[in-house]
């Protein structure tokens, strides 16, 4: 039997609805309508919260679905991208400051390459980036978040840069 005929009929068991069932499962009740006219299949989150919210074994819920097994085969259980980001992210930040210490690396040498690659590195991630899906993601305080974060990243930049740059230019000016 098909997740969405089993899904049916144990809803109808329970003198259910599709909006009940829904709301149990903190989804949309167009969800449990897809699943039960075969539209699209649960997640395997759902199909665990649904065999635990009508008691019944997830053997008994999913055996002969073909598709939901294939399903749950093709889905690899690991990181989000964002959770891959700032793992591997903070990984290599500990992984960097110990071989800054180990190796006796100045602070200041550190000051002078470093902003050039975050530079080169935030236009790669950027230009790398689905701005419409990201765009649509954000709310007005991921903006407002977005916005100070800009400053407090670009402020220092410039700070330590410009007066370097014109030292540049008066100097060049004196040959």
């Amino acid at each position: 039997m098909r997740i969405g005929e089993q899904l049916q009929q144990q809803r109808k068991l329970r003198n259910m609805s599709q909006n009940e069932l829904a709301d149990k499962l903190k989804i949309s009740r167009q969800s449990i309508s897809k699943w039960e006219n075969g539209a699209s299949l649960p997640s395997f989150s759902n199909v665990i919260a649904i065999s635990e919210l009508f008691d019944i074994s997830l053997d008994e819920l999913i055996k002969g679905d073909v598709d939901l097994m294939n399903k749950f085969e093709d889905d690899k259980i690991g990181l989000s991208k964002i959770e891959t980001i700032f793992t591997v992210g903070f990984i290599l930040v500990i992984t960097s400051l110990i071989f800054i210490y180990s190796q006796g690396i100045t602070v200041t040498s550190v000051d002078y390459w470093l902003p050039g690659l975050g530079i080169i590195f935030f236009i790669g991630f950027a230009a790398n980036i689905k701005w419409s899906v990201f765009n649509k993601s954000l709310n007005k305080k991921a903006v407002f978040f977005g916005i100070l974060l800009l400053v407090v990243i670009v402020v220092p930049y410039i700070m330590h840069e410009v007066p370097d740059i014109l030292e540049g230019i008066r100097e060049g000016s004196n040959y």
